[in-house]
């Protein structure tokens, strides 16, 4: 962007447009008369003479312009974009024990449709910083915070059911979330724990982890996956008479402690969230994407460049050319 830091000085760029025009129209009212009755007598390079006579003056005047641009010291600013950003760091907590195998998200598991909805969460969060954690009777990192989307959707699809067994230490895993993004510099941090069932593995207390997670001032969103009343198992077991592995489904209950999940999410500045289907999990995942939104910084500072030197430099060049005219080829000479 280029400017004037003073541009008051522009307005005498009128004053010597009047002296051209000036000049101009005192040339047109002049009368030329011969008080010779031939042509003759006259040089006929007195002709040209008159007609580039007037080259010095109108040197002179646009060295007078370039030098009014110069006092008017034009300017190229150029803004700065932000070197800091307003990123957000978050850790997603995946349920992986053997109950998110159910298959009340049909025609896929529990834990399969969150892997997808997960995974197409973290394509949206293009400024953002994204770590995962599994877990099932024991908490791990899967993916340490990371701006390397591609890498952390790729070892997301690698998760398994019963990885860390088929426990649900929900107190683990946030513990392990938090220590994730303990030390993070980030204005904002926040942990996405998707799970269906009750804390039942572990020592560490999910409450006492919800505490530690608002004293380092992390928001924990929880959301219960699961439908209500008894839902489909596959169980893998093998055929005593031929040998073969074969899967058999059997039916159980959801044990979903919405009341600890909606603890967590209220003590932290989150929220509980209930998700019975793979519609409603999605939609979860929007709404948290749309309340967590990435903020850039304005741009703080900006690099001005001072342009004044060329029009002076060029004015005065000119300047100096129309009193070398003046006073060699256009020489005015008293006839």
């Amino acid at each position: 962007m280029t400017g004037f830091a003073n541009p008051l000085w522009l307005l005498l760029v009128f004053v010597v447009l009047a002296r051209i025009l000036l000049l101009a129209l005192d040339r047109r009212a002049r009368v030329g008369a011969f008080g010779f009755s031939s042509f003759s007598l006259v040089a006929p390079s007195r002709g040209v003479r008159a007609m580039t006579s007037a080259i010095p003056f109108f040197l002179e005047s646009l060295a007078l312009l370039l030098l009014i641009v110069a006092l008017a010291r034009p300017q190229r600013i150029t803004r700065l974009a932000a070197g800091d950003r307003y990123g957000i760091d978050i850790v997603v907590a995946l349920d992986a024990s053997g109950s998110m195998a159910a298959e009340d998200f049909r025609p896929r598991n529990r834990f399969a449709v969150a892997k997808d909805l997960i995974a197409e969460f973290i394509r949206r969060r293009q400024d953002d910083r994204i770590g995962i954690v599994t877990f099932g009777s024991r908490a791990a990192t899967r993916v340490p915070i990371t701006y390397d989307r591609r890498i952390a959707e790729m070892i997301l699809d690698q998760a398994e059911i019963g990885d860390h067994g088929n426990g649900t230490a929900i107190g683990h895993a946030l513990a392990t979330s938090v220590n994730r993004l303990r030390t993070s510099k980030t204005r904002s941090r926040v942990v996405i724990l998707v799970t269906d069932g009750v804390n039942n593995s572990g020592s560490i207390d999910p409450i006492v982890a919800a505490q530690l997670a608002a004293r380092s001032g992390i928001k924990v969103y929880t959301i219960g996956v699961g439908s209500e009343g008894p839902v489909p198992l596959p169980v893998k077991r093998q055929n005593p008479f031929t040998g073969q592995i074969e899967t058999i489904y059997t039916h159980i209950r959801g044990e979903l402690d919405e009341k600890s999940l909606s603890s967590i999410a209220s003590m932290t500045g989150g929220e509980f969230y209930r998700a019975t289907d793979a519609r409603a999990l999605s939609n979860v995942l929007q709404r948290i994407d749309q309340l967590e939104k990435t903020r850039l910084s304005p741009p703080k500072q900006q690099n001005i460049d001072e342009l004044y030197a060329y029009p002076l430099a060029a004015g005065l060049v000119l300047f100096a050319l129309a009193l070398l005219c003046g006073e060699t080829l256009w020489l005015k000479v008293p006839a």
